[in-house]
C-alpha cells in the first residue's frame, strides 16, 4: 500500500499544470463551503452572544395579533397590556424573581443648547437587576425613586449632551410635541450596544411611575419583561405567566410571551438550516471539482494504457490496477482539500477584515469538508480505475 501511494503521489507530480488545473474546482468548492459556513456560525455566535449577554432567563411579554375582517386577511397589533398584569404576574408566578411594565418612546432630549434623539425607557428599579448594565458614572435609580424625575442616561446620549463629560446631577429636558418634561441625571450607563430589545447606549432608563402619565400618557404598556428564578424554573414561569393573561383575557392571541430560552433555540435552529442551506449551494462547486478530477482520470488512464499492460503482463492482479488508481484519484482530491482549508481560513479572515462580520471556523467544518475530499475522490475515481483494471493486457500492450 506504501508503495502504492508513493506511485500516486508521483503520478499527480508528473504533470503539475494538468494536476493543478484539475483541483482548482475541488479547492474552490471547500474554500466556499468554509467562508460560508463560518460567516453563518460568526453570525449564529454573535446573535447568541446578543442574547445572552442582556441578562439570563428573561421572558418577554408583548400585545399579541388579531385577525382582522372586510374580506381580506390582516393583522393589527392589539394593545391590551397594562401594568396591572406586571402587578399580577408578580403577585401569582412563584417562578418569577422580577418583573416591570415597560413604556418605550423616541423623544428629544435637550440640555442648554445641546439635542439628541433618544429612546426613553420607564420601567421599575428592578430592570437594572435584570440587565447586564453597568454604571460609568453616578448611581441606579431605586424602588424609592419611582415617583421622582430622576434619570440614567446611555454613554451615546451622555456623550453628545455633555462632552466635557459633566453629566451627574444636570438636569435635561425630554420634549414630544406638547410633552415637556425635566429630569435630573443620576447615572450614566457603560457604552454595551444593541441588546435584545433595546440599545442602552441611545437610551434613557426614567422610574415608571414618574413617567407614566408625565411622558406617556397611555395606558397600555410597551412590554412586561420578566426574569425567572433560575433556569431551571424559566419553562415553569412562562407557563405561569400564561395562566395569568389567560385567565383575564381568555384569548392566547392576544398576548404573546417570548423567553430567551425560545429565541436562542429558534436561533441556533435558523443557523443551523441557513449553514445547511448556504453549505449546500456552495458544495455544487464540489461536484463540478469532481467531475473534472474524474475526467482527468479518464485522460490518465488512456495515456497510461500501455503501461497498466505491462503491469498485467508482469503479474499485475486486476484488484491492483483498480486500487491504484482509485488510490492516486484519492490522493489527488485531498490534497486539493487540504488546500482549499487553507483558502477557506483566509477566505474568512478576508470576509470578517472587509465586511465587518463576525465568522468562525470550527473542527467540524474542517473535518466535514476533509472528509467529503475524501468521498469525492473515492467516488468519481471508481469509473476510471474500474475502466483501468478491465482492459485486456494484449490489447493495452498493442495501444500507441
Amino acid at each position: 500500500m506504501l508503495e502504492m501511494l508513493k506511485e500516486a503521489f508521483r503520478s499527480i507530480a508528473h504533470n503539475k499544470l494538468r494536476t493543478a488545473l484539475s483541483m482548482i474546482g475541488i479547492i474552490i468548492g471547500v474554500a466556499a463551503v468554509i467562508g460560508v459556513v463560518s460567516v453563518a456560525e460568526g453570525t449564529s455566535r454573535s446573535i447568541r452572544q446578543s442574547l445572552t449577554s442582556i441578562g439570563s432567563n428573561l421572558i418577554l411579554v408583548t400585545a399579541g395579533f388579531t385577525r382582522g375582517g372586510g374580506g381580506r386577511v390582516a393583522t393589527a397589533l392589539t394593545e391590551t397590556l397594562e401594568k396591572e398584569d406586571a402587578d399580577r404576574i408578580a403577585q401569582l408566578c412563584p417562578s418569577v424573581r422580577y418583573v416591570t411594565p415597560i413604556q418605550q418612546g423616541n423623544f428629544i432630549v435637550q440640555y442648554e443648547r445641546q439635542n439628541s434623539m433618544a429612546t426613553v425607557l420607564a420601567a421599575r428599579a428592578v430592570l437594572f437587576d435584570m440587565l447586564n448594565v453597568k454604571l460609568a458614572q453616578g448611581e441606579f435609580f431605586d424602588s424609592s425613586d419611582e415617583r421622582r424625575r430622576v434619570a440614567v442616561i446611555g454613554k451615546e446620549v451622555a456623550d453628545e449632551l455633555f462632552p466635557d463629560g459633566n453629566a451627574l446631577g444636570q438636569t435635561v429636558r425630554i420634549t414630544s410635541g406638547s410633552i415637556r418634561q425635566t429630569y435630573t441625571i443620576v447615572g450614566v450607563l457603560e457604552k454595551s450596544g444593541n441588546l435584545l430589545f433595546l440599545n442602552p447606549d441611545r437610551s434613557i432608563i426614567v422610574p415608571f411611575s414618574s413617567a407614566e402619565n408625565r411622558l406617556f400618557r397611555r395606558r397600555n404598556v410597551s412590554m412586561i419583561v420578566a426574569q425567572a428564578v433560575s433556569e431551571n424554573l424559566a419553562n415553569q414561569a412562562v407557563a405561569e405567566i400564561d395562566s395569568v393573561l389567560f385567565e383575564k383575557f381568555k384569548d392566547e392571541q392576544r398576548y404573546r410571551i417570548v423567553s430567551q430560552d425560545a429565541l436562542l433555540e429558534t436561533v441556533n435552529q435558523t443557523m443551523a438550516m441557513l449553514s445547511f442551506m448556504l453549505g449546500s449551494i456552495a458544495g455544487i462547486s464540489l461536484l463540478v471539482g469532481g467531475i473534472g478530477i474524474m475526467n482527468i482520470m479518464l485522460v490518465t488512464v488512456t495515456e497510461r494504457t500501455r503501461e497498466i499492460g505491462i503491469r498485467k503482463a508482469i503479474g499485475a492482479s486486476r484488484r491492483h490496477i483498480l486500487l491504484q488508481f482509485l488510490l492516486e484519484s484519492i490522493v489527488l482530491t485531498s490534497v486539493a482539500g487540504l488546500l482549499g482549508i487553507a483558502a477557506g481560513f483566509g477566505l474568512s479572515k478576508l470576509i470578517a477584515s472587509i465586511g465587518s462580520v463576525q465568522t468562525a471556523v470550527t473542527p467540524g467544518v474542517v473535518l466535514i469538508a476533509v472528509s467529503v475530499s475524501i468521498l469525492v475522490g473515492l467516488f468519481f475515481g471508481v469509473w476510471p480505475a474500474v475502466r483501468a483494471s478491465k482492459l485486456d493486457p494484449v490489447e493495452a500492450l498493442r495501444y500507441e
